[in-house]
């Protein structure tokens, strides 16, 4: 079969019963620069929410009910709707947030007219890897020349 063109791969389409953007693996990887600090963000925060969340459990299966807890948990509702917003303005880029406790993030896009994801983990410096979109990250591949545009 042959591959898209650029034209063709970048296109908005039906993917999954949604519309969506397709992205070339240059694509994804030139949206890097702005995608970079928000996950690295999302990463911490999704680390101090685990550890706030923690901390009020283990006082309120104590039974203690403090202003102090009370304070944390407004500041834990906080950091949620924060996180969430920053999780939206991902997404409208086209991409998809998967896994905040890797930085995992994908791309929609197309293989020789399969749906595939384009995956990318923070701390990588491009894009190199796909999964089908019913995959995991386990199961990434490296990228080939199949799907890299010119």
């Amino acid at each position: 079969m042959q591959t898209p063109s650029t034209t063709e791969a970048s296109k908005d389409t039906t993917f999954e019963n949604q519309e969506v953007h397709l992205f070339t693996p240059q694509e994804a990887s030139r949206l890097l620069p702005d995608i970079k600090p928000k996950v690295k963000e999302l990463v911490e925060r999704k680390r101090m929410i685990a550890k706030l969340h923690g901390e009020i459990d283990k006082y309120n299966l104590l039974g203690f009910r403090t202003g102090d807890i009370a304070e944390r948990a407004a500041q834990l509702d906080s950091l949620v709707d924060e996180m969430t917003r920053k999780i939206a303005e991902l997404e409208d880029l086209g991409v998809q947030v998967k896994d905040l406790d890797m930085g995992l993030v994908d791309f929609p896009a197309e293989r020789y007219g399969e749906s595939v994801m384009l995956c990318w983990r923070y701390g990588e410096s491009e894009v190199l890897f796909w999964h089908k979109a019913t995959e995991s990250f386990n199961e990434r591949k490296p990228l080939g020349l199949q799907i890299v545009q010119p």
